[in-house]
């Protein structure tokens, strides 16, 4: 069933691109605009240190204890952005440095956006205020941390053993580090192209249809599909509009499908779980919205 399902989406999208080319250039061209503009100056320099320091600390075999892997792969996906902490887990699990259980309930926890994309993006262009950015930013680590000593304190977690032998020898982890942000960044951008594409003949269908599409149906299109998009179409239509903040932060907290699809293909090459995952990000965006909502 699931199959053919599969199927079914694949031929109607097919269809769509096949008949409607204009739109789905116009998509496209949005996607890559949102990746160029907004996510590729924001993400780049910090992948490129994120997993330079992960190569780095791979080359001296320093992943031993539970906590102290946390620590480390949390500080690199917070600095990193999205999708950064789902391929540094995807990077270590498969190279057997931390357990598949622990990998998979990280996968969850050590998932957030870039600083600079809170601050530099959110709360200075979409916000118009840079210490609204950094309460975003301080509210969202404060709810990850907290699912992280939950992790630690209620979680069992399989007894690690310390690995003396290097799993694969790296010899320029600077090297090693750029040619996986390439690989990063390649996904990202594929995966915003293409779901700023769907959201936008999704969009023109519902146009045509039904005459016209409202304002709201809009942003929820491009926010399902694609976060970054959906922030840029809330600002052009709903800036000037009281709830515009509570709408970015709910925004920004639901991810989109493209941010989650990323999660999935890293976690699916390390065979990681993804219920943790589910678990995690649906309480975290009840608690962050709700906290928002009091703070902001």
């Amino acid at each position: 069933m699931l199959h053919k399902t599969i199927l079914f989406i694949c031929w109607f999208l097919m269809t769509l691109f096949i008949f409607m080319p204009g739109i789905a250039h116009q998509g496209a061209q949005l996607g890559l605009e949102v990746f160029l503009k907004r996510l590729l100056p924001y993400l780049l320099p910090y992948l490129v240190v994120s997993q330079w320091l992960l190569y780095e600390l791979y080359k001296k075999n320093k992943w031993q204890s539970h906590v102290s892997n946390s620590i480390k792969i949390y500080a690199i996906g917070a600095f990193g952005g999205f999708p950064t902490g789902a391929a540094t887990i995807s990077t270590l699990s498969q190279s057997s440095m931390i357990s598949k259980k622990h990998a998979s309930h990280l996968l969850g926890i050590c998932h957030a956006p870039s600083p600079m994309f809170v601050v530099g993006v959110v709360g200075s262009q979409f916000l118009s205020s840079v210490n609204s950015g950094i309460i975003l930013l301080l509210i969202l680590h404060s709810i990850n941390l907290v699912f992280l000593v939950f992790l630690h304190v209620f979680v069992p977690m399989p007894k690690i053993v310390k690995n003396d032998h290097i799993v694969k020898p790296v010899t320029s982890p600077l090297s090693e580090g750029i040619n996986q942000t390439a690989s990063i960044l390649l996904l990202v951008a594929t995966t915003v192209v293409f779901f700023t594409t769907i959201s936008t003949v999704i969009r023109q269908i519902i146009k045509v249809i039904f005459d016209g599409v409202p304002h709201q149906v809009s942003v929820f299109i491009y926010s399902f599909f694609e976060m970054t998009a959906g922030l840029e179409i809330a600002h052009q239509l709903f800036k000037m509009e009281t709830f515009f903040p509570l709408l970015v932060v709910s925004i920004l907290s639901f991810n989109g499908l493209s941010i989650h699809m990323q999660i999935m293909v890293l976690a699916k090459s390390a065979k990681l779980s993804l219920r943790p995952y589910i678990f995690y990000r649906f309480i975290h965006f009840l608690l962050f919205v709700g906290s928002c909502y009091l703070f902001l």
